[in-house]
């Protein structure tokens, strides 16, 4: 008697959570529906939002791929696109167009329309690769390229002991696993620093020749007397 009272309460348990939750649904039903579309919602944007901002970035990559000068990096990938990671690799471009330009001389070959004196260059070629460091810091590395860029910007201008400052923090126990991983690079610059510093010198060295001497062996001309006048 008691196994059938205690199967007869169960199943009134079962009919009553089946009417409380009949209950519920007819109160609150719109509200649930409306909370789990939000969510489907949100989560499609997100998506959506991810798939443009990869689009972003390809555009932003190809623009960069086919820049060629300054001016053009300017004005197709940075004024266009907000994408830090493209725009670190962009400056970097910039700076390396700099140095370049200074080692192939002014106007460089296959270089139309950009001209800038060795001054000028550096000039440049330094504000860019600051503007990586301080812009784009969490690029670690872009940072890092932006860095030694640098520091080739300061060989360039004979600034010697600001390139070797740089190099020697890529050797640091401090330096992270990038900064390391351009080590053997850096310690040969940091090698041959002292050794680029030196001024060349072209040609062979010109030597004063000696002045002539009399021999003492020479026969000495005697003076010819002056004829008598007639």
């Amino acid at each position: 008697m008691k196994a059938e009272e205690r199967h007869e309460l169960q199943q009134n348990d079962l009919v009553g959570s089946a009417a409380g939750l009949y209950m519920f649904i007819r109160k609150y039903g719109v509200y649930v529906l409306l909370g789990v579309a939000i969510i489907v919602l949100v989560v499609e944007l997100i998506q959506l939002h991810k798939a443009n901002q990869l689009r972003k970035v390809q555009e932003a990559a190809m623009a960069l791929q086919q820049a060629q000068t300054p001016r053009q990096i300017q004005n197709t990938v940075l004024n266009n696109y907000k994408v830090p990671a493209v725009s670190a690799q962009a400056y970097i471009r910039i700076g390396d167009f700099y140095l370049n330009l200074i080692a192939l001389g002014n106007p460089a070959a296959g270089v139309e329309k950009v001209k800038a004196t060795k001054a000028q260059s550096i000039a440049a070629a330094e504000k860019a690769f600051k503007t990586v460091i301080t812009e784009f810091p969490k690029e670690t590395l872009s940072r890092a390229r932006a860095r030694l860029g640098l520091a080739l910007t300061y060989e360039d201008a004979g600034q010697w002991s600001k390139a070797a400052a740089i190099y020697k923090t890529f050797t640091s126990p401090h330096a992270d696993s990038i900064e390391k991983s351009f080590a053997p690079l850096v310690q040969y610059r940091l090698d041959h620093l002292k050794q680029w510093a030196q001024p060349v010198l072209v040609g062979p060295a010109q030597t004063q020749p000696a002045a002539t001497q009399p021999s003492a062996t020479a026969p000495v001309a005697k003076p010819v007397a002056p004829a008598p006048a007639k």
